[in-house]
């Protein structure tokens, strides 16, 4: 074969890739936006939701405002080729009006266990023509999601995200927050489905021995020492045993590449990393 008939061969085939390489990308979702940046991606992003303040750069792009909460115009106003829309990004509506606009527009997986994480970042790297570095980060992640000890006692956790006279605000099932308990080898003693208030004396029969607090909320209410001396919680196990833990908010909850780094945090705050 001639020299240049291989040169357009290569041609065709790196095409695609070219043309990727070529995105004005758009995430919505903290998740989505790490996921990018991950894969050596985030120079081609140029806006993208509140939520997405990691890394460094991710939180200098212009924001077009909460995830779940858009409008069209400021998306469009970023002249995107490919938006990657995590799981409850939306409306869905305006997603579309953004789809019929030209817009190419990819709804990310969600879920809440390895599995789901390494089907996103899989996911998210064939829409930014990256297969290859995500299949590699997709198994270095969920290796590291499988290296948590399995054996010993479960503890039983509570996850809050409010707090109230009288009651909080809790992870129940199908949350995050119930993920990632499941995963730091725990047992929610919460069991209603979603986050739900959860008065002081039901919590108090729950008897939690770990109380999980992400950092955002921590900072709303003014600190690791005011959230324990929260009515709803100073008479729980976990508070009277000073076993309050502070999570990053992000890399616990949004179940992206920095998943297993939290774990492994709360797993040494409980002696089993």
């Amino acid at each position: 074969m001639s020299a240049a008939r291989l040169l357009v061969l290569g041609l065709l085939l790196l095409a695609p890739a070219l043309a990727r390489a070529a995105d004005r990308i758009v995430t919505l979702g903290s998740d989505v936006t790490e996921i990018v940046f991950a894969l050596g991606r985030g120079q081609a992003v140029v806006a993208a939701d509140e939520t997405s303040t990691f890394p460094a750069a991710a939180a200098a792009l212009p924001k077009l405002g909460y995830y779940r909460a858009l409008a069209p115009e400021p998306l469009l106003a970023a002249r995107p080729t490919l938006v990657l829309a995590g799981d409850g990004a939306g409306p869905e509506a305006v997603l579309r009006q953004v789809a019929r606009a030209g817009v190419r527009v990819v709804t990310v997986p969600g879920g809440h266990d390895a599995a789901a994480v390494a089907a996103k970042i899989r996911a998210v790297g064939a829409a930014v023509g990256a297969p290859a570095g995500a299949e590699a980060l997709a198994r270095e992640t969920a290796a590291a999601l499988a290296s948590a000890p399995r054996t010993g006692p479960r503890p039983r956790m509570l996850l809050i995200l409010a707090s109230a006279p009288g009651r909080i605000l809790a992870a129940g099932t199908g949350t995050a927050g119930d993920g990632f308990i499941r995963l730091a080898g725990g047992t929610n003693v919460f069991t209603a489905e979603g986050y739900r208030p959860l008065s002081a004396e039901a919590a108090l029969a729950a008897a939690p021995e770990v109380i999980l607090v992400p950092s955002h909320v921590v900072e709303m209410l003014g600190g690791l020492a005011a959230v324990a001396r929260e009515p709803a919680l100073a008479r729980l196990p976990a508070a009277r045993a000073g076993r309050i833990l502070v999570i990053d908010s992000q890399a616990a909850l949004n179940f992206g590449p920095r998943l297993p780094q939290a774990l492994a945090a709360v797993r040494a705050r409980l002696g089993k990393g």
